[in-house]
């Protein structure tokens, strides 16, 4: 009855090893790749006058700004690329040839990949 007991033990110890490496050699679930973000905005002026700069600062933290379209004419339309992880909620900032300037706050290019300005 001994040797019995032995082998049942033995076994049950066997099949739980075999239970946690499986576990273990089991590939890792791929986390979700994140939303990505915003890589290409066209930008569409409408405007009687020349765009001279268009910024943006991204919302995200320690951001920079990026200058996204300068010298665009009347009429013209451009497809600028955006840097990686730069976040899709901007504050718009620019200045036409009439001295006209353009802010705009909270702008989310993840949405609305499209920026026309218009007069």
């Amino acid at each position: 009855m001994n040797v019995v007991r032995i082998v049942a033990v033995a076994a049950s110890v066997l099949c739980g090893a075999m239970t946690a490496s499986a576990q273990q050699a089991a590939p890792a679930k791929a986390k979700p790749a994140a939303k990505a973000a915003v890589a290409d905005v066209l930008v569409d002026n409408r405007r009687e006058a020349t765009l001279m700069e268009l910024t943006l600062k991204s919302k995200a933290k320690g951001a920079e700004e990026i200058v996204l379209a300068k010298d665009l004419g009347p009429g013209a339309k451009l497809t600028a690329k955006l840097p990686a992880k730069s976040g899709c909620v901007f504050d718009v900032s620019g200045f036409f040839d009439d001295e006209s300037v353009l802010e705009v706050s909270g702008v989310n290019l993840c949405k609305d990949k499209r920026l026309t300005l218009v007069e």
